[in-house]
């Protein structure tokens, strides 16, 4: 299972970058970002901006907005992160679709994306399918929701963790690759270098 960072209640601008800055430098595979229906896309450049390979995922509220805006924009990100970009729409089905294919590169209604995006297609999900889990900077917690979740089968998990990344990544994104991860590792590395390496 992948481990990815919500970000989606960060407010300040610099603690975002510095979360997704150091999500990043400790190989989580993604961050999460939005905010009020309409401004999703400036966190999400702003992530795209301070990283290089962590996945920029963004959360529109599909509601107020057209598909193809919508797609519009997320193909503008797609190619500001170079090809890291990943929709979630919170919308109707028919939306979801629409914006999955225009991402996809086929002509819907009659409208094609110009440019298109940077990525063949940018993955496309639906809110409904996000997983996400709030393990309360606990990482005795976070094991039972990790575990959970990985034997469940679920493939991606966005977490929410307010507090200092390192032992997210060192116990929970290590334990989300595998069951048979040893967790002797984990804890001696917080005995090695207990700081923010």
């Amino acid at each position: 299972m992948r481990l990815g960072l919500d970000l989606r209640g960060e407010t300040d601008a610099g603690a975002l970058r510095a979360r997704a800055e150091a999500a990043e430098k400790l190989g989580l595979w993604s961050v999460l970002v939005g905010a009020t229906a309409g401004t999703e896309m400036i966190d999400a450049v702003l992530v795209a901006r301070a990283t290089t390979a962590i996945t920029v995922a963004v959360c529109v509220d599909g509601h107020p907005a057209h598909a193809a805006t919508i797609a519009e924009e997320v193909a503008v990100l797609d190619h500001i992160s170079r090809r890291r970009a990943l929709a979630v729409v919170d919308g109707p089905a028919d939306q979801v679709d629409h914006v999955r294919r225009l991402l996809g590169g086929e002509i819907v209604d009659g409208f094609s994306l110009a440019p298109p995006p940077a990525q063949t297609a940018v993955p496309v999900w639906a809110a409904a399918d996000l997983a996400t889990a709030d393990v309360g900077d606990d990482i005795d917690a976070g094991r039972g929701v990790i575990d959970a979740r990985r034997d469940a089968g679920t493939t991606h998990l966005f977490v929410r963790w307010t507090d200092d990344l390192l032992p997210l990544a060192r116990h929970l994104a290590t334990r989300a690759a595998g069951p048979e991860f040893p967790q002797i590792v984990a804890d001696m590395a917080d005995v090695v270098d207990p700081g923010l390496a």
